[in-house]
């Protein structure tokens, strides 16, 4: 059985008074953002990358791990490239996605380094999942 019983019940919140901000918040830049590069010949993943305005030092490390996997010679590739604004306004890779006829290698940021993070052959026949 339920009973009533009396309740009591008051404010215990202390408040403060504090002035609120008038005005709109600065604008902030995209941090990250994807780049769509295509190389018809599969060559050419540094330059394309220093014209975009990534670091040097990331645009040869990526052309160096892409080297052999651009599809030279078989109808190029697409680049998919993830970068990241620097504090310096320099951009920095953070992923690297190269997409040939025959095979999907992707270059990932570990670290302070890139590296390759997989390598897959691209399926000839539709697939159901």
């Amino acid at each position: 059985m339920s009973m009533a019983s009396p309740s009591t019940a008051a404010e215990t919140a202390t408040f403060l008074n504090a002035p609120a901000k008038v005005g709109i918040a600065p604008v902030k830049l995209a941090g990250q953002f994807e780049l769509k590069l295509h190389l018809p010949d599969g060559r050419g993943l540094a330059r394309l990358l220093i014209d975009a305005g990534v670091a040097q030092d990331d645009a040869a490390a990526a052309a160096k791990l892409a080297a052999g996997r651009l599809g030279d010679g078989k109808n190029g590739c697409f680049a998919t490239v993830s970068v990241e604004r620097a504090a310096g306004g320099a951009l920095n890779l953070v992923r690297v996605m190269l997409t040939t006829d025959d095979q999907r290698t992707i270059i990932e940021r570990r670290g302070d380094e890139l590296a390759i993070a997989s390598e897959s052959p691209i399926a000839r026949q539709p697939r159901l999942i």
